[in-house]
């Protein structure tokens, strides 16, 4: 049992991620450009290096997309984080599962939380799901969402009445 009330909140796009994608590709090209030009690098070296900074991208821009949830609702039930896609797009096998959450970047007005089923989480290889939730989509739930994201769970009780 954790301490929050039950909530449900909106998960809109990630409008972010496309930019944030394209300047880390322009500052990691960069990068390259000044390694080259400092180490004076040339031959098949520079051409392994671009080629590998080439797959990267192409790589995260291919498996990127697929790890962000988006038009939803993140729901907490008081023991359990549940997802419900708005669209009917299953991104968990199924929806009704329990979820993992964790805080990847919280910057008061707004957080990136990662997501994966609890069945994965035990199989040790489920992928995480990001998802960006914001204050403006309902102020009014933001407060108590914040709480259900950073609750812990009360001690259990052992028949003798101490805590585990």
């Amino acid at each position: 049992m954790h301490n929050a009330p039950p909530v449900a909140y909106p998960v809109g796009r990630f409008v972010w991620g496309m930019v944030l994608f394209g300047g880390v590709l322009l500052m990691s090209a960069a990068g390259l450009c000044a390694w080259q030009i400092q180490s004076q690098a040339s031959g098949l070296l520079v051409w392994c290096a671009w080629v590998f900074w080439a797959v990267c991208g192409v790589a995260t821009a291919y498996g990127a997309p697929k790890q962000v949830l988006s038009e939803g609702h993140l729901l907490w039930t008081g023991d359990v984080w549940m997802w419900r896609s708005r669209l009917g797009a299953q991104q968990f096998a199924n929806e009704d599962q329990d979820l993992q959450l964790a805080v990847g970047l919280d910057w008061g007005a707004g957080m990136l939380l990662l997501l994966r089923t609890r069945d994965e989480l035990r199989d040790r290889g489920g992928p995480w799901f990001c998802a960006g939730v914001d204050a403006q989509a309902m102020p009014s739930k933001w407060h108590g969402f914040r709480c259900a994201v950073y609750s812990r769970p009360k001690a259990v009780m052992q028949s003798n009445g101490s805590a585990l």
